[in-house]
Parts: C-alpha cells; structure tokens; sequence
C-alpha cells in the first residue's frame, strides 16, 4: 500500500526527552518510508540525529514541522514486537521512549552530530571512493578522528549520516566506542595427540619408542594420554601444570610431530562442531526436563531450584537443542557474562558457531552484527542485560540463569529496568517459554511460584557423586580471646588452608570489599580522608599508593602525615581484598595468590586470564568479592574461606538478609564440585544470626518462610510494589525544598503510602546533594497505574518551575 498524499513520521531521538516528534516525509522519500528504519532529522537548531521511525500518519496538529532530511534503511532495523517491549518499558519504569532507544540500539545506529568516527585502515589506493568519501579519510589519516560536526563542516554539507554509513558498512569506519574491547583479544594455545598418529597404529607405537629415552618427555605424552583417553584438545597451561612439565619439553613433542598445537580465540573451542561432547542426563534430570514441560502445557514461566552444582546447565542444554530443532530462537540470559568463561566455552562444544555473545565487553562492530543476525533468525544469543533489545524474530525460549542476581537491575542511567522481569513480558509478546534457574531464588520469583503463577522445579541432590559442602562457623570474639587469631584469619582457618594446599588443592578466599582499606583516620585529630565529591570515605589502594572514591572515582595520592594537624598518626582502619592477598603471602609465601576483584580483573581480558590461570592451578588461592560468586566451577577447589560475614548481613537495605543468604550460599557452592567433599569456613562475631544457621544447613525453605513473613509484617515486595524519587542539586536546600514540595503534593492522592523525605544512604554524589522518598503501593494494577501517572505528572512539574529546571530527578521503580 502506498503512503498517503501527506505523509508524516513519529520518530524516536536518542536523548532522554519524553514521547515521540512529528516530521513531515518530502516527497521523493515517501516509497522508501518503512516503521522501524532510520532517518536523518534536524533536532533543535543545529543537531543531527538518526531517529527511528516509529508510526507514519497522514495527518498532524503541529503547525511548523521540520522535513526529515534523509532515509538511512532500507529494511527496518527494529521490528514491531521491539516497539511493544519498548512501549511497556516507557509505562512500567517511567523512562522516555529516547533513553530506551540510547540503551537497545548498537552504537553505529546512534550516528549524531556528536559521534566520533576512526578509520578502520590507513591505505586509500585501489579503494573506490567517491570524492566526500575520500576527503573523510583523507582528514582521519591527518586527525585521526573526527566527530559528524567536524565532517559536516570541511565538506560543507549537513546531510553526512548517509556518507558515514556508506563507510561503515564497507568497514572503512568505526565508531569510537568500545575500541579497548577489540583490541588484544586473548588467546588460548590447546594441544592433542598428532591426527597421523591417531589414524596410524604404527606411527604411534613409532613415536612411544622415539621419546622413550628421554624421560621429561615420556612423563608429559603418558600423562596427556591418561588425561585424554580419546586423544581430544586439552589446555597447554592445563597439561603443563598437571603433569609438572615445561615448555620445552613440550616444544621437543610438538618438533616430532607427536603433539599437534592450535592456538584460537577465548571462548573458541578447536572442533567444536565436530567434538562435540556427550553428557548423561542423570535421572533426576531427565524427571525435571519431564516437570518443565508438563508445566509448560498451562504456564509460560517455570522456575527451576537446583542446588549449587546439580547439574542445571545439561537441563538448559537439552531444552536448547529441543527448541532450535523447531525452528525457534533462544535468548540464554546472564547476568554477568564477562565472568561466565567457563560457560561461554562449554556451551561453543555443544553449539559451536550457532551460539553469539552480546554484551558491553564485545566491539561495536560486533554487537551491528549480532544485531542483523537476529534479525536474520539467528537461534542461540548468550547475553547479558543488554541481549532482552536484539530484534528477535521468533523467540522460543528465554532461560534466565542466576535469575535472583542484582546485576539484572539497570541501575544508570536510565531506563533502571530488571532485565529479567522485562525478558518474562519478551516472552509474553513472543509465546515463548521461559526457564528462571537459581539455587537460591529471588524471594519474588520463589513467592510466584509457591503460589502458582510459576511452575516449580526443585532439585536437591548434586549432579554425580558430587555432595553439598560441610561448612563451619568460626566465632571470632571466642577466637580473639583464646589468643587464635593471626592477622584476619583465625588459626583454624588457616590450618585448614595449609592442610588443602599440602594436598595440591585449591582455596577461595571471600572478602565483600576492595581495596587495602576502608579508612584512613588520624589519631591525634580524628581527620579522616573522605571524599570532597562524595558523602563517603576514600578507600586506600596500596597497591597504587593511591585514595580512591569508588563512587566518583577521583584518585588522590596517600598523605605521608595527616594534612590536619601535620602528626604521623594515621591509621589504616577495616580491610579489604588487597589487605588480605598481602597477608596471605606473607603467611603462604611458596604459593601464588591472585586477587579477582574490580580492581586486579577491570576488563574482560584479565578476567579471563585470571579464571583460566586459576583452573589450570598455575593460582592456588584465589581472593576476591562477590564476582567470585557467579557461576564458577573448578574441579580442585576444596576449601571456601567467608572473612567478616557479618557485614553483609548489616547493610541497610531491606534486602539485606536475602542478599547475605544468597552469597553466601553461592560462594559456598564453589567447594567440593566433585567427588570429594569441599568445607566451607566462615568467620563472625553473631555466629546464631538465623541467616548463617540457614546457609550452614543448606535450608532456604526455613530462610524463605521467615524472611516472607517478615517482609508481610512491615509491607515489603512481594506484597508491596516500591518507587524510589531521588533529587539532586548542587545546592543541599534547593534539592530540600524540592523533595518537600514533591512530598507534599504525592501525600494529598497517596497518603501514608509515602515514606519520607530523607538524605539518601549516600547523602551526596559527585558533588550533587541527594534527597529521596519512597512510595509503597498495594499490588493493585489500577492504583499502581494512577501513582505513576501522578509521579510522571509531578516530577514534570517541578522541572518546569522556575529555579529548578537544573534538578535531577531519578524515577526507580522495583529499586535494588
């Protein structure tokens, strides 16, 4: 059908603007116009944007309306289940449609006037290029980069977005964004027994007699045949650490042609199409797939309760080949997939090349063509948050692994949305199925189901012959008295340490803080180092010899004496993860401790580094925060050590006791992964707080009925819905008089349904003054729906007052 006589379009900006804009279709762009493509507009004065064309109509109430200037699809890049999600978002979470858009599209369908381009390379001969094409490359290889303003003015031309992704897509582009991510890209060197030996009895026996005489090298082949009975890859760091060899043995091998090396990228496991490995469902996990798809026949979500290390991830497998064999798409949800190493490489050597990751810590270039394979039907994606905005065409099955991690909330910007309550409608506007897996249940998600809205899946034994760790409690007043304490460990924590080390297997140690220490103080005057930015304290990073804000970030170099009273008196107080791997090698000198943290493991690179390092067991003590959480499983760690339990469990946050449970349960299903039996120590001074007898007897029913009742008693999710309003300003009263006049006017509709107003937990950031409320609102859709259009109303409001235009107002719906 063709577009009317007057054509207009409703398109979507990328900026955090409510609604959508009308701009008029010239003529000759009419037949090119399509819902879901790109188009260049004037915005404001001067600034260009690609927009996203989200409805074409034939009539408008707006009397001056701008043209679109150009059309940059030809194929809709956003499909109309995108817009529905999108729409629902704008609704729940009270965020505009342009901070939606900002957060889904891949930066390369972003271009504005802003953007920065880079070449791709620097040779211009045998390219054909047209005259505007070949003067912007000619100015990068002089300026290296330029924004589209930079563009637009030494051609002379305002319509350049086309030009740009002319160039892009012939790769001669890049955008700025995302360039650390493609860069150095490791590597991972596997070897195998030589093909011709594997084919020719003979040949083999010939190469047993030629390494015979030497032993270094008849000790490393034996070994690897006793590890690899089928003769498949196996890691060089692995085979090297296991058998006690070196490099040059093993160079001495590959030189006679009895081992064959191959060096690929991370994640890439060599044959993966062709070595696929074979897996035995046990039993009970033939019965649950059984369960799940019985469930399945009336609900749309089941949520799937396996303890740690019962073997949840062959479920997902099995249920994954079910639903690509029909034809369907597959969204394997992760709430941290920069950390799930061991996960992305176990999944290639069942799916190979048809499973693509999509998250921040892949190139730009990348996450275009992940994108456009989406929209091509591509049928495994393994993403983290960011994965629920790919344009799927016929999504079957959503699994939202570690379904109750809070990485899955979108804290800033905004949209703050859940990815995983977002992925359940997905699936909804889709009719697909979805799996939440979790040993430890969000008490929300684990509510829904003992009140059948989910289907309920439990397994409660470990996969094999695996069992639960034993785990003990250590009371450090009791230790500090009886002189048993060293440092910040007790004695018997390290006795144990020493005792699995002698035994070659491996320890993780659990610190939820970074850094030396929390605190630098005077002792003469009391001066403390804290942030002039932010209402909390520098962290000490001795490593750096630096003070750090983890908020802010602003760095400062560790004073000599206090800038107070000018005293060498000042005190490191509390500790944090790089406090203990210096005390621990100090204490362990011969063995090599890591740390695995924010700071020693920033990027995904030396993430990975660290992991593999430490599961071939060149790292036989690993210390680190609550990454170390997260879906780790490594066959020698025999013993989990929790320093200061106490401190999770006194934050003040409502979910803080749910939060302390499931950490401390995940952290302790590291230990023990195999046949024998791990132990988990954790050191308290409350050593009968309810929520450690809970983790010590493996007993989250107990957990989850008083933690329930609790959250009944004081009106708290599940049995409220919350919306947290934060106010910012520079000056503390105009941020005061705000929250009062919001306050105020919420409390005439709402009533005693608001909570506050109050200084935020952080009383100010980056030098703007904090000030919140909280609505607590019955699960009621029509009370709920008319709260947020009063909220949405209000906050408008404010911002059109005169004086405070320059408030920032944060809407977090469903907060923490």
């Amino acid at each position: 059908m063709s577009n009317p006589v007057n054509c207009y379009v409703e398109v979507i900006v990328p900026l955090s603007l409510e609604g959508s804009f009308t701009y008029a279709v010239p003529e000759e762009f009419r037949d090119l116009i399509k819902v879901g493509i790109r188009v260049e507009v004037e915005f404001g004065k001067s600034k260009r944007y690609s927009a996203l064309v989200k409805k074409i109509v034939d009539a408008t109430s707006w009397k001056q309306i701008k043209n679109i200037i150009d059309v940059l699809d030809n194929q809709a890049i956003v499909t109309d289940k995108q817009f529905a999600l999108w729409d629902w978002m704008t609704e729940y979470y009270l965020c505009s449609l342009g901070e939606i858009m900002q957060a889904a599209l891949p930066a390369s369908y972003k271009l504005s006037s802003e953007t920065i381009v880079l070449p791709e390379i620097i040779d211009l001969t045998n390219l054909d290029l047209t005259d505007d094409e070949y003067l912007i490359l000619e100015a990068l290889e002089v300026r290296k980069s330029l924004s589209i303003q930079d563009i637009q003015t030494f051609l002379q031309k305002k319509s350049v977005l086309k030009i740009v992704k002319s160039l892009m897509e012939r790769k001669l582009l890049i955008i700025i964004e995302n360039l650390q991510a493609q860069n150095d890209i490791p590597k991972v060197k596997w070897i195998k027994l030589h093909p011709e030996l594997q084919k020719n009895q003979e040949k083999f026996h010939q190469a047993l007699t030629l390494v015979q005489k030497n032993e270094n090298q008849t000790h490393l082949l034996l070994h690897y045949l006793k590890e690899k009975k089928d003769y498949s890859w196996i890691r060089q760091n692995e085979l090297l650490h296991k058998s006690s060899s070196n490099s040059s043995v093993l160079k001495s091998l590959l030189k006679k042609s009895i081992f064959a090396i191959q060096e690929l990228e991370k994640y890439i496991y060599p044959d993966s199409n062709f070595a696929q490995p074979i897996f035995e469902l046990s039993e009970i996990q033939k019965t649950a797939i059984e369960q799940i798809k019985t469930e399945w026949t009336n609900k749309d979500v089941c949520l799937l309760k396996g303890i740690t290390g019962s073997g949840k991830t062959h479920i997902y497998i099995q249920l994954i080949k079910e639903t690509i064999a029909q034809g369907k798409q597959v969204l394997y949800l992760l709430p941290e997939i920069a950390l799930t190493t061991q996960l992305v490489i176990r999944l290639k050597q069942y799916f190979g090349d048809d499973l693509l990751e999509y998250h921040s810590g892949i190139s730009n270039k990348n996450r275009l063509a992940i994108w456009n394979a989406c929209l091509n039907h591509h049928s495994l994606i393994m993403g983290a948050r960011s994965s629920i905005f790919l344009p799927f065409k016929e999504l079957g099955l959503i699994i939202i692994d570690e379904e109750h991690d809070q990485s899955y909330k979108q804290i800033d910007p905004a949209p703050r949305y859940n990815a995983r309550d977002a992925a359940l409608i997905l699936a909804q506007d889709h009719n697909a199925k979805v799996i939440l897996g979790s040993a430890t249940p969000s008490l929300e998600s684990y509510y829904n189901a003992i009140n059948n809205k989910y289907g309920l899946i439990k397994i409660d034994s470990r996969y094999g012959e695996s069992q639960l760790p034993e785990i003990q409690v250590i009371p450090l007043k009791e230790a500090a008295k009886f002189n048993r304490i060293k440092g910040h460990f007790s004695i018997d924590l390290l006795e144990e340490i020493q005792e699995q080390l002698n035994l070659k297997k491996q320890v993780i140690i659990f610190r939820n803080r970074r850094g030396y220490s929390p605190v630098l103080r005077c002792n003469n005057c009391n001066w403390e180092a804290v942030c002039e930015q932010c209402d909390i304290h520098l962290t000490i990073h001795k490593e750096s010899l630096h003070l750090k804000c983890h908020i802010c970030g602003i760095k400062k170099p560790i004073p000599s004496k206090c800038p107070q009273c000018e005293q060498n008196s000042l005190k490191m107080l509390g500790f944090g993860t790089e406090k203990i791997e210096e005390e621990l090698t100090e204490l362990f000198p011969d063995f090599k401790i890591q740390r695995f943290d924010l700071d020693a493991a920033r990027t995904k690179t030396s993430q990975s580094q660290i992991l593999e390092e430490f599961e071939d067991g060149s790292i036989q003590i690993l210390v680190g925060t609550q990454m170390l959480t997260k879906g780790l499983d490594f066959e020698r760690v025999a013993l989990v050590g929790v320093l200061q339990a106490d401190q999770i469990l006194l934050y003040p946050d409502f979910r803080a006791q749910e939060r302390a449970f499931q950490l401390l349960t995940q952290v302790s299903g590291r230990s023990g992964r195999r046949e024998e039996l791990g132990k988990v120590i954790i050191q308290a001074y409350n050593t009968n707080h309810p929520v450690l007898q809970d983790v010590m007897q493996h007993n989250f029913d107990q957990f989850f009925e008083r933690e329930l009742s609790e959250r009944e008693r004081f009106k708290y999710p599940p049995f409220v819905r919350i919306i947290k309003i934060e106010i910012r300003h520079r000056k503390e009263m105009v941020a005061q008089h705000a929250i009062e006049y919001l306050t105020m006017k919420l409390k005439k509709t709402l009533g005693k349904r608001i909570l506050g107003p109050a200084d935020s937990n952080i009383s100010r950031i980056k030098g703007y003054y904090s000030k919140e409320i909280f609505i607590k609102l019955e699960r009621n859709s029509i009370i709920i729906r008319k709260a947020k259009i009063l909220i949405k109303q209000l906050c408008q409001e404010i911002k059109n007052q005169e004086g405070w235009s320059s408030l920032r107002i944060i809407i977090d719906v469903d907060p923490y």
